[in-house]
């Protein structure tokens, strides 16, 4: 477990977090938000801003190929990975996380048309970079 800030985000699944350790590069564990460029980018991104300069947890899960820190961020108890599942500003990444609650989140917020479900048809971003 690291505990400290976020000192910045890049898109929707990844900051930089400020510990007593030293920064670090997080990437969100099981999720996967639109990438800069792509419809509703923006708007992922200024929802994990709302959490800047903030005390949280991350919980750490591993590192990714590009030497990512992956976990899962913790902000007053709120599990912010499945928040923004649950609020429609990232997906539920099913080619690397099997978690049920991020699968009841996405299911949740594509039938009730929450952020990007709000689109009729909206690409996920492993999709949309084929392209």
């Amino acid at each position: 477990w690291y505990s400290g800030k976020i000192l910045s985000v890049t898109d929707g699944d990844t900051f930089v977090m400020q510990t007593k350790e030293g920064n670090i590069r997080v990437r969100f564990e099981g999720i996967d938000a639109p990438e800069n460029k792509q419809p509703f980018s923006q708007e992922s991104k200024a929802f994990l801003e709302k959490y800047l300069l903030k005390e949280c947890l991350l919980q750490k899960t591993g590192v990714d190929r590009f030497g990512r820190t992956l976990g899962v961020l913790w902000v007053n108890g709120v599990n912010i990975n499945l928040l923004m599942v649950k609020e429609g500003y990232a997906w539920h990444f099913k080619k690397y996380s099997k978690d049920k609650s991020l699968v009841d989140a996405e299911a949740d917020a594509r039938k009730n048309k929450k952020g990007l479900w709000k689109e009729p048809a909206p690409i996920a971003h492993w999709d949309w970079r084929k392209k």
